[in-house]
């Protein structure tokens, strides 16, 4: 993955800071979001797409039909 990247045109959730899906751009460097990166980083272009902060999936099942459980 580029260390610079421009993720653009994505609706964007932010529970924390009260987004709740603005279109917006977001700039990563060094795997942090960061104010800016310069115009020569690697864009995504996420139009029609989610971006989200670490999103967890709390829901797994660990055992299933394959699996024998003691």
């Amino acid at each position: 993955m580029a260390a610079t990247l421009r993720i653009v045109n994505g609706k964007l959730y932010d529970p924390i800071n009260n987004i709740d899906g603005k279109i917006q751009d977001i700039c990563i460097k060094d795997g942090r979001i960061v104010e800016s990166v310069p115009d020569d980083a690697t864009r995504i272009d996420a139009q029609g797409m989610v971006i989200m902060p670490g999103g967890v999936d709390i829901h797994c099942h660990i055992a299933g039909p394959k699996v024998n459980a003691a």
